[in-house]
């Protein structure tokens, strides 16, 4: 019985070979983190990039070290998927996006152009130009929306609308572009409900892809200051463990799923109940198989 539709799995049986995603930071900002907005409450400094290399370091050649890092570790014989990772890579000029997405296909492995972003930074002018690189690769737009009930998004500060996340998937979609949807399952704001909705409005939007991540503090953040005088509290594991349940069993299980819990960095940060990524990822699994469930077990709400 098949748990969930793994990412690698699924790019395997896709394009034949492994592929590996390989960080690229682009240096652009975030329209959220401004002096006035102050950014989302949980937003890491380095805009959730601390795996890539400095922005400072040109494009192509940052792709040339991650691809011989990977090299190193996998053989050459794998594709890549250039991933846009760090703040919002929408979040500039046409033109300087251009310059940008120019100096990625530097290798012929560069299957996917994996772009990070906000629904709210995605004018059509943008997408337009995002979808002329479709002969050269396929092409994921990730968007952050974290959670689906207004009061939540309102209170984490993320500075857009559910309703706007749809309209940028439905724009995106037309375009013949896959979306990815970056979901918190252990928000404290958000229920049991607003997680099982999650999970059905994604697939009633027909999203390709989702990012499940459990909520870890970045030191210093807004986030960071509730928790330590007391007006925040994070979920417990066992928690976190029903909800992503939940949400698995309520998505549709052609909805690849990218990511299954999130791994915080090693200094300056601290969740995930003290476990490593690997250790949540068994525990989510185990889980399953101990309930006999699976994604999509029930999807069955939808009148098709």
């Amino acid at each position: 019985m098949r748990l969930y539709n793994k990412l690698n799995t699924y790019w395997k049986s896709r394009y034949g070979k492994r592929v590996q995603r390989i960080p690229v930071s682009t240096g652009l900002g975030c329209p959220n983190r401004t002096p006035e907005s102050g950014g989302c409450i949980f937003c890491d400094p380095s805009g959730s990039g601390f795996a890539a290399e400095s922005p400072d370091m040109r494009i192509s050649r940052q792709i040339e070290t991650m691809i011989g890092r990977t090299e190193k570790k996998y053989g050459e014989d794998l594709f890549f998927a250039a991933y846009l990772q760090s703040y919002t890579n929408t979040y500039a000029s046409e033109q300087l996006l251009k310059e940008i997405f120019d100096q990625i296909f530097i290798d012929e492995r560069i299957r996917i152009l994996d772009i990070s972003t906000r629904p709210d930074c995605v004018e059509n002018n943008k997408l337009d130009l995002i979808q002329s690189y479709s002969d050269r690769a396929d092409i994921i737009i990730e968007y952050g929306l974290q959670s689906v009930n207004r009061n939540t998004l309102r209170d984490l500060n993320r500075g857009h609308t559910f309703a706007d996340f749809v309209d940028a998937v439905e724009r995106t979609k037309k375009r013949g572009l896959e979306t990815l949807a970056h979901i918190i399952v252990d928000l404290p704001q958000d229920s049991l409900d607003d997680v099982v909705e999650a999970a059905q409005l994604l697939s009633a939007l027909g999203v390709d892809g989702v990012k499940l991540h459990s909520l870890y503090v970045v030191e210093g953040t807004e986030l960071d200051r509730r928790i330590k005088n007391g007006t925040y509290q994070l979920l417990d594991f066992n928690t976190y463990l029903e909800r992503e349940i939940a949400f698995l069993e309520n998505l549709d299980p052609d909805i690849v799923v990218h990511r299954l819990c999130s791994e915080p960095p090693t200094e300056g940060a601290y969740g995930n109940w003290g476990l490593l990524k690997v250790q949540v990822i068994q525990a989510v699994e185990e889980e399953l198989k101990r309930r006999e469930t699976y994604q999509g077990s029930q999807f069955n709400y939808f009148n098709r």
